[in-house]
């Protein structure tokens, strides 16, 4: 279909398709240890049935509630280690018990969130608002902390964002605490990837999927187009290949196809697009507009 949004490249995808499909050989994950947080439903609970697609050797499921990572943990066939740790994301405490118990990893998406209630800033309680801080920034400080000194040589981390933290407050309103959360962690990712160039990090859009996250937003998913749970999932096991490396630092949407934006690699690379600034400025997405 049409882009939805603005889009860097003119093909838009709403479901999964060849290039990105977790079975082929060229995206095999085999040997791997593939950490999934929010892993109990939704996206979380499809990213980690994607990676077992694609071979992974060892699946850890982090989430808050022992008994949807256990239905996740159901859903995953084949020869695969599977650990369960029921833990937040927030407490370092058990992050640190978590990093410990699994060692060393090789990808690590971060895809808990917290979208706070619905409604004005000055309307919700300060506990509403810093719950998804809480969730959305301090987890993602943590998680660097704790699981970082643990990467093995290539290793991938894939922070789950959201697409809404870029638009205008009168197309996304009502979540402004959200919003505005998930802007400070696309910008926390940016400064991980720039001092952490041994592991490869960007942060990743899932699309409008239709999950409880969606509708506690306030959203009216019946007046979006839907994407399948299955896009984001399998774009982050093709982001976590070599061949995406160019991609390190970006803020990424799914819908857009891994064939073309490899097209673009060179330009990515070498400049400034797609990260979080101030519109308008610098007037053009060079490096080299910046003094650097």
């Amino acid at each position: 279909m049409q882009p939805l949004f603005p889009s860097p490249v003119p093909t838009w995808h709403n479901d999964t398709y060849p290039a990105i499909d977790p079975s082929s050989p060229e995206l095999s994950q085999a040997g791997k240890t593939v950490i999934v947080t929010g892993a109990g439903s939704g996206i979380g609970r499809a990213t980690a049935i994607a990676f077992a697609q694609a071979k992974a050797s060892h699946i850890v499921l982090l989430g808050r509630t022992e008994s949807t990572l256990r239905e996740t943990e159901a859903l995953i066939s084949g020869d695969i280690k599977i650990s369960v740790f029921p833990s937040s994301v927030s407490d370092e405490a058990q992050m640190e018990h978590v990093a410990d118990k699994v060692g060393d990893w090789d990808v690590l998406v971060l895809n808990a969130g917290n979208v706070g209630v619905s409604g004005h800033i000055m309307k919700s309680s300060l506990e509403d608002i810093w719950g998804s801080y809480e969730t959305n920034v301090k987890s993602i400080i943590i998680a660097a902390h704790q699981f970082f000194p643990r990467a093995k040589k290539g290793a991938s981390v894939l922070a789950v964002g959201a697409g809404g933290c870029i638009l205008p407050p009168v197309i996304a309103p009502n979540i402004g605490g959200y919003c505005s959360s998930k802007v400070a962690q696309a910008k926390l990712v940016e400064f991980l990837a720039a001092e952490n160039p041994e592991i490869f990090i960007c942060s990743v859009h899932p699309g409008v999927v239709q999950t409880d996250m969606l509708v506690k937003a306030g959203l009216d998913a019946g007046q979006l187009p839907k994407d399948t749970v299955e896009l984001p999932a399998h774009f982050m096991v093709w982001l976590s290949q070599p061949k995406a490396r160019f991609l390190n630092g970006k803020f990424l949407w799914t819908n857009w196809d891994v064939e073309e934006l490899s097209a673009k690699a060179e330009e990515w690379q070498s400049g400034i697009t797609s990260t979080i600034g101030l519109v308008g400025w610098p007037f053009e997405s060079s490096r080299e507009a910046l003094g650097s």
